[in-house]
């Protein structure tokens, strides 16, 4: 077979896989698990936002992804006085994965996260990671806080 047969074999066998995926039900899911994780974000740091530490703000961006098209998503901010830290959707198209949310300092991206949406075999349902560099670990309460201290270690203005 010459280069050219396997080339247009891959790209219907591509073509074919694209349109067995319903891009509208991933949009919706991949939406939907962006507000869980907004909402365990707030409920898990509920104490320091009552306690006027922290506030909450969102606003609102246009992503546009192959298959999908254009679409609107929030991005959560946190103000922590100084620094902000903010939690921005990338996409859900991601080999491996569900999705991506970008996690950083404003304007210290060079130092930022990565919250991957993975599919959980055992629960049958969804799960957010922390990935630093090579290393990943489950996105919870623990991570969250471990991960705010040492922003506000390296990066208070105090």
């Amino acid at each position: 077979m010459s280069l050219e047969e396997k080339l247009k074999k891959a790209s219907l066998n591509r073509k074919k896989k694209d349109s067995e995926i319903d891009w509208d039900k991933r949009r919706l899911l991949w939406t939907e698990q962006v507000g869980i994780l907004y909402g365990n974000v707030e409920k898990w740091l509920k104490r320091y936002i009552e306690k006027n530490y922290i506030s909450v703000h969102f606003y609102e961006i246009a992503l546009h992804e192959e298959h999908i098209g254009k679409y609107s998503m929030d991005v959560l901010e946190l103000d922590l006085g100084e620094p902000s830290v903010v939690f921005r959707p990338v996409g859900t198209n991601m080999i491996g994965a569900c999705g991506r949310v970008d996690w950083y300092v404003s304007g210290h991206l060079d130092d930022k996260r990565m919250l991957i949406l993975r599919e959980n075999d055992e629960s049958q349902g969804f799960q957010w990671e922390l990935w630093k560099k090579r290393h990943r670990r489950p996105f919870n309460r623990d991570t969250l806080e471990e991960t705010l201290e040492e922003w506000l270690a390296c990066y208070d203005s105090l």
